[in-house]
């Protein structure tokens, strides 16, 4: 089989049958794509090959599945036609093609083995399951998992039945839930998989067990046909109570905001003890709602924005990234060692500077003990959590840093001190290194004048923790080189992060939109609302923690610099509230100092400080709606994200909403600024925001993009 017509075109095939010394070997390798998806090619040219194959008629004894890519085996079904579905009869349709695939597959009459090299994720690994027998390689790329929730989804070609069937109920439950990935020696443990093999030998070794499965020398370890396969598992009790705690920490994690997870524990709850094809049946219904569901096609949304942030920053085709091996990180407090983690867990060397070789030992301890926690959740061997160490250096001096490709400046936000460092940097440095800096207030333009080279300065703002927090937000001004500029994306993605390129602007971009939510949390506190009650209203709306927290976490003394900023920048719509003024005079700075608008006990979150409202100045407690402080946060966060898009800030809408979800945790379920306002409607938004202006000023002015918006009926995205 070499190729087939469609239309007028050659149609290179995505899928080969060979037949091997009496194995039928299956080859994914889907043309002109990096990755192999479940498209519709490829459903349909398996199904023509198990058509084949139930036929007898190619004399093979038994079935090997395998990729002819590099690092993936499946990574899951085609997103692309998640855009395609319109009703949920839609999306209930494309999982039955799914589940009769695979209950073809399964029901073979020779065995079949997944030879699995590399990513087995969503429906890839839905097609492992269907196998008789799973082997995967011990590279460090095979990761196994269902992270359908992820796009507001279930698994929808038999993951929600067959694997609980295999592994058990609190096991499948876990990975659904949270969308993990296991490696292959986790996978095994977890019955996953049954056997883990070099990735050199996994070809040779597939091709053997499948003979041995043949001859009956290898016995399948199948799942159940019906129930647990943990005994206890399928006792009443237990069985109530794991569904009850796993429902209980999905409403904690997700307030009820994300439809999917507990639509999940629906379908697996009522399909464990039903024949495999009613289980189906029942994951085809609930994956055909959830597909047309608000939250879905946010995520999705989502899915494409980010995913094109990684691989189009929309740079001049004569932008070259230079390879990145060797990354100095001058300043070693919390930020610099969470940049040197990051980076030495990629695979590249660091060396982290600072003043004294007392505060480098610190900061080398903290990047230390972070790598370490890191190899060890992941299981690595002690030797390669030993080569991982070792990939951070400290250093009290310059030396090394003639060889480094990118230098990360970490150091205090201090104008005067960044100019030093920016100066004693490029006198250490080669000529094509690049000059970055970490700063979240300072423009980039006024830390480039004490260059002697500005083209090469630029900005990396990360956010903290560094290792958990998703963005990276680059930032040029005029002068910087776009070859620098496409470094540093390249360097972003390297160590995990999704980039945005944003333009040099007062706050850039994050912290901008930041700073009027902030700032109006403040003038409600002012205005007599409780702390606990617009925390609670803003995350019900769907934000991680509510604005009274997050001010205790970034810390009072930051926050206060930051609105400062912005206050002056933007003095007709940022108000700066005195409120942080008094408490900072209170010696309070949140939790880093065990002081905040909330108590802390043993570094502990506690309750409200009432003594926080003598401060202030508060009145007597007031009551504003819920949904009137939702409407106030949330739409002068959105008016100025559309704003800095209007400024040139940003680039485009696409990156406003991944900066907004990945930066400062806008719920995902919304999409990002720009995707709400055109699932709203700009009218809609402008009407509220007009509304708001009238009672409360001119800080809720419409942007004119948004009013261009409304008036022509216009949208942000396209899709």
């Amino acid at each position: 089989m070499s190729s087939a017509k469609s239309g007028n075109k050659q149609l290179q095939r995505a899928v080969e049958l060979a037949i091997e010394d009496g194995v039928a070997v299956v080859r994914i390798d889907q043309p002109e794509k990096p990755v192999n998806v479940l498209s519709k090619q490829v459903v349909d040219e398996l199904v023509e090959i198990i058509t084949e194959l139930e036929g007898g008629k190619t004399g093979a004894r038994a079935v090997v599945i395998e990729s002819g890519k590099p690092g993936v085996w499946i990574a899951g079904a085609d997103v692309d036609q998640l855009r395609e579905i319109k009703t949920a009869a839609d999306g209930a349709q494309l999982s039955r093609t799914a589940h009769g695939l695979l209950t073809r597959l399964e029901k073979l009459p020779i065995p079949v083995v997944a030879s699995i090299d590399g990513a087995a994720l969503g429906g890839g690994l839905e097609i492992a399951l269907a196998c008789s027998y799973r082997i995967a390689s011990d590279s460090s790329k095979t990761k196994l998992g269902l992270p359908e929730v992820q796009l507001g989804l279930i698994p929808g070609a038999g993951g929600t039945q067959r694997l609980p069937r295999l592994l058990g109920l609190r096991e499948s439950l876990d990975l659904m839930l949270t969308g993990r990935q296991l490696e292959a020696k986790r996978a095994k443990r977890a019955g996953l998989v049954d056997e883990v093999v070099p990735a050199a030998i996994i070809s040779q070794r597939s091709r053997k067990a499948a003979l041995e499965l043949a001859d009956g020398k290898l016995e399948p370890r199948a799942g159940r046909k019906t129930g647990s396969p943990q005994w206890m598992e399928n006792l009443p009790g237990l069985r109530a109570f794991i569904f009850r705690k796993a429902r209980q920490g999905v409403l904690e994690k997700t307030q009820g905001l994300f439809p999917a997870p507990l639509r999940l524990l629906e379908v697996v709850a009522a399909g464990i003890d039903r024949p495999l094809a009613e289980g189906l049946e029942l994951e085809a219904k609930a994956f055909g709602d959830l597909t047309v569901t608000a939250e879905s096609k946010s995520l999705t949304h989502l899915f494409f924005a980010s995913t094109a942030a990684k691989n189009d920053p929309m740079l001049p085709r004569t932008a070259k990234a230079a390879n990145v091996e060797r990354v100095a990180v001058v300043g070693a407090g919390f930020m610099g060692a969470g940049i040197a983690t990051v980076t030495a867990e990629s695979g590249m060397r660091v060396r982290m500077k600072d003043v004294t070789p007392e505060v480098v030992a610190k900061g080398l301890a903290t990047a230390h003990s972070s790598l370490r926690k890191r190899a060890e959740r992941k299981r690595r061997p002690d030797y390669e959590v030993v080569q991982l160490v070792d990939r951070v250096e400290g250093t009290a001096e310059y030396t090394g840093f003639g060889s480094t490709d990118i230098v990360v400046e970490a150091v205090f936000e201090d104008l005067t001190l960044k100019h030093k460092v920016v100066k004693e940097i490029e006198a250490a440095v080669g000529e094509d290194a690049v000059v970055a800096t970490n700063t979240s207030t300072i423009p980039i333009a006024a830390i480039a004048e004490a260059a002697e080279k500005p083209e090469r300065v630029i900005g990396l703002h990360f956010f903290s923790p560094v290792e958990k927090m998703p963005l990276v937000e680059i930032i040029v001004t005029p002068e910087t080189d776009a070859s620098v500029t496409a470094t540093c994306h390249s360097y972003s993605k390297r160590i995990g992060k999704t980039p945005i390129i944003v333009n040099d602007a007062p706050g850039f971009y994050v912290n901008r939109i930041l700073g009027p939510y902030m700032n109006e949390a403040a003038l409600l506190l002012e205005q007599g609302v409780r702390m606990e009650e617009i925390d609670a209203a803003m995350v019900e709306w769907g934000f991680p923690v509510g604005p009274i927290t997050l001010y205790d976490e970034v810390g009072l003394d930051v926050a206060a610099k930051s609105g400062q900023i912005l206050a002056e920048a933007f003095s007709d719509r940022v108000q700066a509230s005195g409120v942080l003024a008094r408490l900072l005079a209170d010696e309070r700075k949140g939790r880093k100092n065990g002081r905040g608008f909330y108590k802390y006990e043993g570094g502990e979150k506690g309750g409200p400080d009432a003594s926080v409202y003598g401060l202030i100045g508060s009145p007597a407690p007031a009551k504003v709606p819920r949904h009137e402080i939702q409407e106030r946060l949330s739409l002068g966060m959105i008016n100025e994200a559309i704003r800095c898009l209007e400024d040139g800030v940003l680039r485009s809408a696409r990156d406003g909403d991944v900066g907004a979800v990945f930066g400062i945790g806008f719920p995902p379920f919304r999409g990002g600024p720009f995707w709400l306002v055109d699932q709203t409607g700009a009218n809609q938004i402008l009407e509220r925001l007009r509304r708001l202006e009238g009672e409360h000023g001119t800080r809720f002015s419409p942007a004119p993009l948004l009013i261009e918006k409304a008036s022509s009926s216009s949208r942000f995205h396209e899709e």
